[in-house]
């Protein structure tokens, strides 16, 4: 394995098990003393549930990545079960899309929904890399990892910020 290579496949291994463990372990716990809970206790509901979808579909995606890193799968191999996974990331986005957060949680949203729409990039390039061996497109798979996991922690400080949720592991 060339040294270009080594370091973008560590930062998506370890933003695949480090970072989305984050969000396994979120639960949005709404605050009743709040006026608007009503209208947020339905939009929570469906952003966690959204979240969950998420975190599952990347943990399973990330298992298969680590089965291509030991080489279990080859790129072939690797580059179907991307092909497999893109458009359930593609309905994901499109889900969180289809949100309709009370106002002061629209913010949030629209941060969580680029950062699905950033790791499904992510893959993208990633499946081109393995398809051309073009170190740029590695990087850039690297690159929208990153902003993926950036862009879902801004938003849930986002939320937790808000005062009407918390972040509970």
């Amino acid at each position: 394995m060339n040294s270009v290579f080594t370091l973008p496949l560590l930062i998506i291994l370890v933003f695949g098990s480090v970072a989305f463990s984050y969000s396994s372990q979120l639960s949005l716990a709404q605050n009743t003393t709040s006026p608007s809970s009503q209208p947020a206790a339905l939009f929570v509901n469906s952003f966690e549930k959204l979240v969950k979808e998420a975190h599952n579909l990347t943990q399973n995606y990330q298992n298969e990545v680590g089965k291509w890193k030991t080489h279990q799968h080859d790129n072939k191999t690797m580059i179907s079960i991307t092909n497999n996974y893109l458009p359930k990331y593609e309905n994901l986005v499109n889900q969180s899309k289809t949100l309709q957060p009370p106002k002061e949680f629209q913010y949030a949203t629209d941060l969580y929904t680029k950062s699905l729409g950033s790791e499904l990039q992510s893959y993208v390039h990633f499946r081109n890399y393995l398809s051309t061996n073009n170190s740029t497109e590695n990087k850039l798979s690297s690159k929208f990892l990153s902003d993926a996991f950036n862009q879902e922690i801004d938003s849930f400080k986002a939320l937790k910020s808000s005062g009407l949720f918390t972040v509970v592991p």
